[in-house]
Formats: C-alpha cells, sequence, structure tokens
C-alpha cells in the first residue's frame, strides 16, 4: 500500500515531533487530540484536525500513537480494527496483557504494526549496533547504559506509575531495548527506584541489572535527577576484544579499544525520528523490516515491567526463556557498511 496520509493522535510534545517528521517526508497529516485547547493549538502547524478518533482513521492510510502510555492499547487497537497499520511511541502498552491483544489484533487484520523505540535509529546507536554486530569488541560481556534529564513536570502522567510504569518504563524502556538489541534475549532482572527528599512526584532515579540469555550483563541507569543539567546518554560497551564507549557530552562520538570506529556526530534531535518513520513507512509500502518490531516492543516492555516488579518487591525476577531465542531484528544499513 502507499502511504500518503498519516493520522497523528495527541498533538503535544512528541506528536508534535512525528508531526515534523512526517512533514520532511512529504505525507499529507491529520491529526486528533481528545483536549480541545491542545486540537486548536495544533491548527497553525500544518496539518487536517479531527474533532474525533473515528473521523481520523477513517482519512487517512496510517494511525500514529503519539498519547501517554495508559492510553496506547485503546487507541492503536481502534486503528487496527479498522484496517489500519499503525505506529505507536514507546512502551507499546502499559501492560503485557494489553501489548498481547495489539499483537494479536495486528495479526487479525493483516496490517502491521510498528514501536516507535527511537534510540536504534540515532547514529551513534545504530553505529554500537554495527560494531558489535561485526565483531568489533569480540563476545559482548558487560554493557553499560546511562540516560538522565531534567524532571518532566512534576504533576504530569510521567509520575504516575500506574499510567505510565514510570521513569522505568518512560525513560529506561530507551536502553533496555538498546541492550536486548546488543546482547539478546533477557532473563534475570534485578532494579531498584530511588526517590529525593523534597516535594517530587513519584522515584526520580532508576538502576537495574539485567542478565541476557548468552551471560552478558547490562547495567542500566535513568534519572530525572539532573536537575537543571543538559540532558546526557551514554554507552560503553565492553566485549571479549575490546571496549567501544558513547556519551552525548564526548569527543570524539564514538572509538572503541583496539580499532578505533567513529559514528556520525551532530546530528539534531528531530532526524532520528524522520529516519525511523521512513523506515516504517517503507516497510508498511511492501519494503524490507524495520529494524525495530511489534514483538521487540513486547519485549521491551516485558523487561521494564519485570524491573519495576523486581524495584517494588526487593527481589530479583526471572524471566522465561523464549522458544524462539533473539537473534535479532532487521539489520542496519551500517552493519554493512562497517563489516
Amino acid at each position: 500500500m502507499k502511504v500518503s496520509k498519516v493520522g497523528v493522535v495527541g498533538l503535544g510534545g512528541i506528536g508534535r515531533v512525528h508531526i515534523a517528521g512526517w512533514q520532511r517526508l512529504g505525507v499529507e497529516i491529520h491529526g486528533y487530540d481528545e483536549l480541545p485547547e491542545s486540537r486548536a493549538a495544533a491548527h497553525d502547524i500544518g496539518l487536517t484536525v479531527h474533532d474525533d478518533l473515528g473521523s481520523l482513521i477513517q482519512a487517512v492510510d496510517v494511525v500514529d500513537v503519539c498519547t501517554p502510555t495508559d492510553t496506547h492499547a485503546p487507541l492503536a487497537l481502534a486503528g487496527l480494527r479498522a484496517g489500519r497499520p499503525v505506529i505507536c511511541e514507546k512502551p507499546l502498552a502499559r501492560t503485557l496483557e494489553e501489548a498481547d491483544e495489539l499483537l494479536a489484533a495486528a495479526a487479525e487484520a493483516g496490517v502491521p504494526l510498528h514501536t516507535a523505540q527511537v534510540v536504534r535509529f540515532f547514529p551513534e546507536y545504530a553505529a554500537a549496533r554495527a560494531a558489535v554486530a561485526a565483531g568489533r569488541i569480540g563476545q559482548p560481556a558487560v554493557l553499560r547504559l546511562t540516560r538522565e534529564g531534567d524532571m518532566p513536570n512534576p504533576h504530569g502522567w510521567y509520575h504516575d506509575i500506574e499510567r505510565s510504569a514510570g521513569i522505568i518504563g518512560d525513560v529506561m524502556v530507551h536502553d533496555i531495548d538498546f541492550a536486548r538489541w546488543i546482547a539478546g534475549d533477557v532473563v534475570r532482572v534485578f532494579a531498584r527506584l530511588m526517590r529525593p527528599a523534597g516535594p517530587q512526584n513519584g522515584p526520580t532515579h532508576a538502576y537495574a541489572i539485567l542478565t541476557h540469555v548468552g551471560g552478558t550483563i547490562t547495567h542500566l541507569t535513568a534519572s530525572w535527577a539532573r536537575l537543571g543539567g543538559p540532558f546526557r546518554t551514554s554507552f560503553e560497551l565492553a566485549g571479549s576484544e575490546g571496549l567501544l564507549d558513547y556519551a552525548t557530552d564526548q569527543r570524539p562520538a564514538l572509538r572503541t579499544a583496539p580499532a578505533p570506529l567513529v559514528a556520525a556526530a551532530g546530528s539534531t534531535f528531530g532526524e532520528p525520528f524522520t529516519i525511523e518513520l521512513a523506515e516504517f513507512k517503507a516497510a508498511i509500502e511492501g519494503g524490507p523490516p524495520a529494524r525495530v518490531s511489534a514483538r521487540d516492543g513486547r519485549e521491551a516492555l516485558a523487561i521494564a515491567l519485570a524491573a519495576l516488579e523486581s524495584a517494588q518487591t526487593g527481589r530479583a525476577i526471572d524471566l522465561p526463556v523464549s522458544s524462539t531465542p533473539y537473534v535479532g531484528s532487521a539489520p542496519v544499513a551500517a552493519e554493512v557498511a562497517s563489516a
């Protein structure tokens, strides 16, 4: 099918990032938000605004869900049951039951479902995956990943764990997906949540240890406690033959020891989202599979929810070993170039 009209559901921050990406791809954009004030504010950004969800779904080829986590499942289901391919922001859903319902609905309708795990599309992270896949650091042994920023609206839905799964479901899930992309399925999770003194709502710092099926260990840190500081991410991938490390405030942008590797740096924030949407669009139109699948989104959610359970109970949580072990999603073009 040809994707010429896309309906973005949710016209807030991430919705507007997606809208900008679709505009770069030259498609006709429609939008809907349950908040009248958000619909009114969107009339001047180059899209057709609808007053109800059904009207939007009927007018478009693809539905793109960019709303709070607890609303993902019902909105995505509405699109799938109407026979529309759906792109859904991470995490895929708030519960595994919802995620499984979405996968089943997509299969029943015979239409694609994509999860927007955008970290796979940032050039430094894609180059790191390509380097590991090419054997540049040998067998991955220990991964360290951080994602740190200032606190979002202290009264916003992010801090309501029942709605968002908290900082683990909203922030750490990015690096959970990346770690699984690098080292495969996860069989055990141990996590901790921390809350600083003061009036803030909800835990603002999380730490988790993942044990992968092949024995790789991943250390994850996610934080809303970088008060007043710039947003920062980093990774350190240690293997049997070398080390690859990156941080947003580090130059050169990407390096390995002993063999150097440099990735494209200086990309603007919106570019990876445009690359992601372009890859989803191509897949929907019959092209190669995207590098991240709905199943990947479901597994990232399962790990995130296990981490949340571990943090709440103080116990390590074992995850079932898949009967079809993870061997990686569709390759990134950079993998071929760097091999």
